[in-house]
């Protein structure tokens, strides 16, 4: 089992490598203390969002469980998001990110964690979170991407739903003061 297990992790190693090569990735990223387990990530804002010319570090663990259990992931840079906890704060699963394809509730559900699931598309998806803009005709927001009915932020959510924007001025001026 352990075999299984390293081999996994050597096998995510090389996903990673390949999906966001070190040099002209999107996603800047390492591993801590040489540790396949431990990995450190800057994500960067798009253009046209309000996350614009930000910076965000993250931390993604995966647990001893993986890949029966999702990672772990939390925002270190603080960031004005409807599904990111604000500060340190985290859920019981240990990750700041109200994410369905990472919540420990939804292994094995649609839209949530399997065992075939790589690395790199927990990355992407995380990307995908900050490709905020204005709600659909329908008043729904794109699924995968941000929840506000959902929020792990609930003052960020109630915003987008009601005062979009006054949420989009304040991840701008959290961008600003935060992820410079």
């Amino acid at each position: 089992m352990q075999d299984l297990h390293s081999r996994r992790l050597r096998e995510e190693f090389k996903r990673m490598l390949k999906t966001y090569p070190p040099k002209t990735s999107t996603i800047k990223w390492q591993i801590i203390n040489n540790n396949l387990h431990h990995y450190k990530a800057i994500i960067k804002g798009k253009v046209g969002t309000p996350y614009e010319n930000g910076k965000w570090e993250i931390k993604v663990e995966l647990p001893p469980e993986y890949p029966f259990r999702p990672p772990i992931v939390n925002f270190i840079t603080q960031i004005w998001h409807p599904n990111i906890a604000i500060g340190r704060t985290q859920w019981k699963w240990g990750s700041n990110v109200c994410l369905s394809l990472i919540n420990w509730n939804n292994i094995g559900k649609v839209g949530g964690w399997k065992e075939t699931i790589t690395l790199p598309s927990v990355f992407e998806h995380i990307e995908m979170m900050l490709d905020v803009y204005q709600v659909t005709q329908e008043g729904e927001f794109p699924e995968y991407l941000v929840d506000p009915n959902d929020p792990f932020n609930p003052e960020a959510g109630k915003q987008m739903r009601e005062k979009f924007d006054l949420y989009w001025n304040n991840a701008i001026e959290w961008t600003q003061k935060y992820a410079q």
